[in-house]
């Protein structure tokens, strides 16, 4: 449990000073008013209130692409333009104000770590285009990704191990990066687009440019670079939180080539750093003596092959080929100590959609495939082996089937099976392998009672297999004076988690509700999720040997420590119109020890999100402002530490002429955490961050 102090009092004297004296440039703002004022608006363009507002699209749920409103399952997906709003730097900064959705591990995005549904990071199941990404360090974020470079997130909430194997039990968080034909206007072959900006809470510069095409013979293509670097962030109670500056570079390029309009191939590259002096626990107060200057770099190469046959719709096959790695250098700065840690993934997915009935009464949309993955690490400190990071391999190998059943126009089935086998092992010779396999199933009813109203009720099954830290740590953990240290024991016999998740939902969706060119949704759903075999960390700190370690301190062992279960439900409202939206979500989740009945101690406590704006079509403004009401968390286990409620306020403009014309200026303004809110995340030990005033300046061309 890590114990949090209370944050202080509003000062409303320090927010006021604090506004006037934002520290944005002067003439970077000469510049953008320059710009913007400069550029003829030209002809008003009529509003077209008679525009339908299209369904919201997603792959991730059942790897075929389905509206939201036809899914059983629990799906948010964050398009571009949404998240695009608050200019995020990060992954949590695009999540921010799900339901039932927390970021966690402080203010630094290094050690920024996703729950969802009471289920932390770890327990995750985290895909770029598709691709799984399994690096997991304890303390540090799972994927360093630059929100320039996407074009959505889908975040699927709840077991999903049915369609996507191992890691799923919270559910999926997956990306998808931008291509280079949607960026074109239309009648364009060749575009690009610069852009830069400037945060004022930690002195953030962005430079980021594009390149995208396509032509008559089925390519198209997109590269971009983008880098960030930014000074200490000031936090809420308006000090500068030390050492939390970065320098970062990212880069993407994607070539897709359709030939014929049947076969499709594709290849992309990601490749991304990450750099400055950080706590060796990014998470905690940086110190003289756990100071280390770490370099962070990630790369991701895919190659995609997909088929389409209008005649012959029983084979439509994909195959999905990539390598992830990632590598860390870190020196600690007071003593020299090196430490160097290498995590690879090299995975395919091979999948075949079969669609069969047409368009009768009765149709199926048949997926199955195989996925494979390998995973490996190693690491070493001074150049030898690092017993707490252990060396060792594993592999996964999956089989699975869905079948998505329409049955006439009210009804929908989609059951789903997996089987899956995964082997890990270590380098060293006296740890034993650890090797299990099991089935997984799904099952999804989705019952349209009219037009507008439609039921959901889902029950999915999800395993995480213990990784190989969990598996094979070794070594020391901490020391407490001389000949005293407690010891890492390794154990290869842990079991995988399963979680057994069953949820009822129901959805509203309307076109036409208010004027012919609006639409309203609701969705509800209750979950109830079970979890066994939980693996836990634990310390057993003895003055006296026992077994593992023959001398003073202890042990410190991964071991499977008993049944969990959630549930809570969740609450999403939205409306679209051509001149105004406004949506609303709130999310709440409960876990206790099936045994005791103690409360467990990872549970988000509840939030309120409520937004609203005004679009301007005619001079392409939207405006807006957001609201994350976060409830206290009182319901911790003996012994732990219980958080205040906060709020807090977000605001942005926008001018984006180039959205309607593919070329032009923007201009984007967004304030977070609008009135400077003291406040300390439940399970965070260090407070948020403060007002945060972003402009960023952009020209498609």
């Amino acid at each position: 449990m890590i114990r949090v102090n209370q944050p202080g009092a509003f000062d409303q004297s320090r927010m006021l000073g604090q506004i006037r004296r934002c520290e944005i440039p002067r003439w970077f703002v000469g510049l953008a008013l320059g710009i913007w004022l400069s550029v003829p608006l030209g002809p008003a363009r009529a509003e077209t209130d008679s525009q339908a507002i299209l369904p919201t699209l997603t792959v991730t749920a059942t790897k075929s692409e389905r509206a939201l409103a036809s899914l059983p399952e629990s799906v948010s997906v964050v398009p571009r333009e949404q998240f695009e709003r608050f200019q995020p730097d990060d992954l949590g900064g695009v999540l921010k104000g799900l339901p039932n959705v927390a970021i966690g591990g402080g203010p630094r995005g290094i050690g920024q770590q996703i729950a969802v549904r009471g289920l932390s990071d770890e327990r995750l199941l985290f895909l770029l285009d598709g691709a799984r990404q399994d690096f997991s360090r304890a303390h540090n974020a799972r994927l360093f990704i630059d929100p320039e470079l996407l074009r959505q997130v889908d975040v699927v909430r709840g077991p999903a191990s049915a369609l996507w194997g191992s890691g799923a039990l919270g559910g999926v968080i997956a990306l998808e990066t931008l291509d280079g034909a949607e960026l074109l206007a239309p009648g364009q072959s060749l575009g690009g687009r610069v852009k830069t900006g400037y945060q004022d809470g930690d002195g953030q510069w962005l430079g980021s440019t594009m390149l995208y095409g396509a032509n008559d013979q089925g390519w198209d293509g997109l590269l971009s670079l983008s880098g960030r670097q930014a000074g200490d962030m000031r936090l809420g109670d308006g000090a500068d939180l030390a050492h939390s500056g970065f320098r970062e570079l990212s880069g993407l390029g994607k070539v897709n080539w359709r030939p014929d309009g049947r076969n499709g191939f594709g290849i992309s590259v990601l490749a991304g750093e990450i750099d400055g002096e950080v706590p060796s626990n990014p998470q905690t107060e940086a110190t003289d003596d756990n100071l280390v200057d770490r370099t962070t770099r990630q790369s991701h190469i895919a190659l995609r092959y997909e088929r389409e046959q209008p005649l012959n719709t029983w084979l439509q096959p994909s195959l999905l080929l990539y390598r992830n790695h990632t590598d860390i250098d870190e020196r600690r700065l007071f003593d020299g100590r090196h430490d160097q840690t290498d995590f690879e993934t090299l995975g395919l997915d091979l999948r075949n959609r079969a669609l069969l009935g047409g368009d009768g009464p009765w149709s199926h949309v048949l997926t199955m495939g195989l996925d494979a993955y390998r995973n490996r690490a190693e690491a070493t400190r001074d150049g030898e082996a690092r017993d707490s990071y252990p060396d060792g391999r594993t592999q996964v190998v999956g089989l699975y089937l869905q079948d998505e059943i329409s049955l006439g126009e009210r009804w929908t089935l989609i059951p789903g099976l997996r089987w899956d086998n995964y082997r890990s092992e270590a380098d060293a010779a006296d740890i034993a392998d650890n090797q299990d396999s099991a089935f997984w199933v799904k099952f999804g009813v989705n019952v349209a009672l009219t037009d507008w109203l439609s039921l959901q009720a889902l029950y999915n099954e999800a395993f995480r297999a213990p990784s190989i830290s969990e598996l094979f740590v070794s070594g020391v953990h901490f020391t407490c004076g001389p000949g005293c240290a407690n010891l890492f024991v390794p154990n290869p016999n842990l079991k995988p988690e399963k979680a057994h998740n069953t949820e009822l939902g129901l959805r509203l969706h309307r076109d036409g509700l208010l004027t012919p060119a609006d639409r309203g949704d609701l969705r509800v759903a209750v979950f109830r999720n079970d979890v066994d075999d939980f693996i836990d960390q634990i310390v057993d700190f003895s003055m006296h040997p026992v077994p593992g370690n023959p001398g003073r301190g202890g042990v410190t062992g991964f071991v499977n420590v008993g049944s969990a279960r959630l549930q809570g439900f969740e609450v999403e409202a939205s409306y679209q119109a051509p001149r105004w939206f406004a949506n609303a979500n709130y999310g709440q989740t409960r876990g206790e020890d099936r045994h005791s009945g103690e409360p467990l101690s990872a549970i988000e406590p509840d939030q309120l999100t409520l937004q609203a704006g005004l679009r301007f079509p005619m001079r392409d403004i939207d405006l807006g402002a957001r609201a994350r009401l976060v409830a206290a968390q009182n319901r911790v286990p003996e012994g732990g530490t219980p958080s205040d409620a906060y709020q807090l306020y977000d605001l942005w403009l926008s001018w984006n002429p180039a959205s309607g014309r593919g070329q032009g200026p923007s201009l984007n303004l967004a304030v977070d955490n609008l009135l400077d809110a003291d406040y300390q995340p439940y399970l965070s030990a260090l407070p948020g961050p403060g007002r945060n005033i972003k402009l960023t300046l952009a020209y498609r061309f």
